[in-house]
């Protein structure tokens, strides 16, 4: 007898074909397809430098593009093996639901090497960086040297960051059993895998947070889409079971990551020329254009190997997948030939040492005009608030549609909040932000205290899951996931009132009064995360207070009037300081951006901690009406429901406390714990008490709350 053939088994009993090896060679392959482009586009023949320069050597010429291809194709597949395990892969039935399936654990175990890959490789550029940046061959390095410069450099610092974000996915992968805690620690590998798209552009070309966002996303979404086909023609090759339900799934992932990569790749290169001629007239013009096309082939042979799939079977998809793998492969190594590349616009002098530090050139003195309805676009919070309220009209006509109501009111406050946002990020306000302490705490109040309250109000969660259709079969889609997310451990903690009080009001304390605030401004990254702090902050607390969003807390309507109050208590106490202190605040930041127009400083302070002091007045009426209205309708909910149960049982509460006063009463003081002579029973007939409730007919007012 033969031996038989290896299969693997469907949940259900089905079988699948034989499993053939997987082809690594293929990727091996792609890989190297991708180095010779990447050495090709970028010309690599290393040649001494001229005599006096400073030379780091074959190694490290050659060796740092070789790295950062590495670690792209790392990064591609931790995400992509991870993703296939947590989205893809066809969800366990029965007591194994929401657990990592076998399959699942595989992918895992891929994505966990890949994070160890990528951790060595960020940690090797991180030091070729560092060489590179000294000009001295790569074994010249020191002990002191390394540990004194390498986390001065940026690009260094942002490896060794990636590095360990790597180690940490891949320790809390490899111990993760539920989807749940596998999607967190995917996350975790989502930002080691962009974290390198947030370096290298200089404050001189412009546009310094769309730069920033715009290749952080890149960079993610690219290992998104290219380590999910890979992931996913590995299944298709092993003629897996259930690789039709990831070709499914894999469709709307795949179609959300080519149009990020198209846009945040369109916003990168428009920050980097000066006009679309560039595209054509210089090298890294056309190395954009090969990279477009690249993406364009692969993208279109992955849409004709999905329809194969679904179309003519598993046979039919695996050529056309190889073939995507093969584009991607060219489109990463054109992609590491830009990073290496010139860019085309030359950074902008900028005379002084404060315009340098902010980016552009000192704004006018300021007037009320150029503060409110000036203009400074801040395109990343503008495309952001955009898609915010363009998802929440396509969520309200929706509900609409299919009959349902939504008050308009919730849909003008969601509006109206991140109007307050664009408001505060691209108005004139924001231009003059960086050089005034008054007008920055104008632009942080509006973010902190005024927008948040209009988002919440919103109500962006139910809407959502009224929208979201439930995932069928059992899977995970959307909806899942947002009611997954609202009851995991970390939601609970940061919903504790205690905890979203301290984060809106005590926080402010750390940034201000201690050396945070100037880290922060000195960079572009800094002073973008610092204003997320802050609408997410004030998102958070308005959340906990006025409650219209379900959460795993619910605060009684006494307990969210005391948190509002003690909001603004704290807030008061915040800003009084700063109304009477006798120093400019934050010395070590705005005497270097000093514009001549700001003539006292001291009095700058002094406005600023006036309007901390006097902002929150208005947000905190509105809140305090809007939970007045809301326990006031509560209250009439809680009375109509009695009123209702009353009529169904025939009011047997309220004649059951009754009875029990009447019996009380029968039984006289002794037994119902009133003052009277001891011993002396009452007589069983005798009258009521003054104040006690009689029998018979007497209709007398229930417990408190009742109808």
């Amino acid at each position: 007898m033969g031996t038989a053939t290896p299969t693997r088994t469907r949940s259900s009993g089905t079988t699948a074909g034989p499993l053939p090896r997987v082809p690594r060679g293929v990727w091996a392959a792609a890989a190297a397809g991708a180095l010779v482009v990447t050495a090709i586009a970028l010309g690599i023949v290393w040649r001494p430098a001229d005599d006096g320069l400073p030379d780091a050597g074959r190694l490290v010429v050659d060796g740092l593009p070789a790295l950062r291809l590495v670690i792209m194709l790392a990064g591609g597949a931790v995400l992509g093996f991870a993703l296939s395990a947590v989205a893809l892969d066809p969800d366990a039935e029965g007591p194994s639901a929401g657990l990592i399936t076998p399959s699942g654990r595989r992918d895992l175990g891929v994505a966990i090497e890949a994070a160890i890959l990528l951790a060595m490789a960020s940690t090797g550029y991180a030091l070729l960086t560092l060489a590179d940046v000294l000009g001295v061959p790569l074994g010249e390095l020191s002990a002191s040297v390394v540990s004194t410069y390498l986390w001065d450099v940026e690009v260094s610092r942002a490896a060794l960051i990636t590095a360990l974000l790597a180690v940490a996915a891949a320790a809390g992968l490899s111990a993760a059993r539920a989807l749940g805690t596998a999607l967190v620690w995917s996350v975790v590998a989502a930002v080691a895998v962009g974290l390198p798209g947030l370096t290298g552009h200089a404050a001189g070309l412009g546009g310094h947070s769309l730069a920033l966002v715009s290749g952080f996303l890149h960079l993610v979404a690219t290992a998104v889409w290219g380590g999910g086909v890979v992931a996913l023609a590995t299944h298709a090759l092993r003629r897996e079971p259930g690789t039709g339900e990831r070709v499914r799934r894999f469709g709307v992932i795949a179609i959300t990551s080519v149009a990020v990569i198209a846009v945040t790749g369109f916003a990168a290169a428009a920050t980097r020329m000066d006009s679309f001629s560039e595209l054509v007239t210089t090298a890294y013009g056309r190395t954009v254009l090969a990279k477009v096309l690249a993406l364009v082939v692969a993208g279109g042979l992955g849409l004709m190997a999905r329809r194969a799939w679904r179309s003519g079977g598993p046979g039919a998809a695996p050529g056309r997948m190889l073939l995507e793998v093969g584009a991607l492969g060219i489109a990463l190594g054109l992609a590491v030939a830009l990073a290496r590349s010139p860019f085309p616009r030359e950074p902008i002098q900028l005379p002084t040492v404060g315009e340098d530090l902010i980016g552009y050139p000192y704004p006018p003195p300021p007037t009320i005009a150029r503060v409110v309805l000036g203009w400074y676009p801040d395109w990343v919070w503008l495309a952001t608030s955009l898609v915010a309220v363009g998802l929440y009209v396509v969520g309200h006509v929706m509900l609409r549609r299919r009959g349902d109501t939504w008050p308009a009111g919730r849909l003008a406050s969601w509006v109206l909040g991140w109007t307050i946002v664009v408001w505060a990020t691209c108005a004139g306000v924001a231009w003059y932000a960086p050089v005034s302490f008054a007008l920055h705490m104008v632009s942080h109040m509006a973010l902190a205290m005024a927008a948040p309250v209009f988002l919440v109000m919103g109500g962006p969660i139910t809407l959502a899951l009224r929208v979201l259709p439930p995932a069928s079969g059992g899977a995970r889609g959307p909806r899942e996931w947002i009611l997954w997310a609202l009851h995991t451990p970390l939601t609970r903690f940061v919903t504790h009132p205690a905890y979203a009080l301290f984060v809106y009001t005590v926080g402010l304390y750390g940034l201000y009064y201690t050396a945070l605030y100037e880290k922060l401004m000195s960079t572009h990254l800094g002073h973008f995360a610092m204003q997320v702090h802050f609408l997410a902050a004030g998102y958070l607390f308005y959340w906990v207070v006025i409650g219209v969003d379900a959460g795993p807390r619910r605060l009684g309507y006494p307990a969210r009037l005391i948190m509002l109050m003690a909001s603004l208590v704290i807030h008061s106490f915040f800003a009084v300081p700063m109304m009477m202190t006798s120093t400019p605040m934050v010395p070590g930041w705005y005497a270097l951006v000093r514009p001549p127009w700001l003539a006292d400083p001291l009095a700058d302070t002094h406005v600023a901690g006036g309007i901390a002091w006097g902002f929150g007045e208005l947000p905190t009426l509105i809140v305090a009406i809007a939970l007045g209205i809301q326990w006031a309708r509560a209250d009439d909910r809680e009375a109509r429901r009695q009123d209702r149960r009353a009529d169904l049982d025939g009011d047997a509460e309220l004649r059951a406390y009754n009875e029990r006063l009447a019996r009380l009463n029968a039984q006289g003081p002794a037994a119902s714990g009133s003052p009277g002579a001891p011993g002396a029973p009452a007589a069983s007939g005798s009258p009521a008490a003054p104040g006690s409730l009689g029998t018979g007919s007497d209709r007398v007012p229930g417990p408190p709350g009742g109808s």
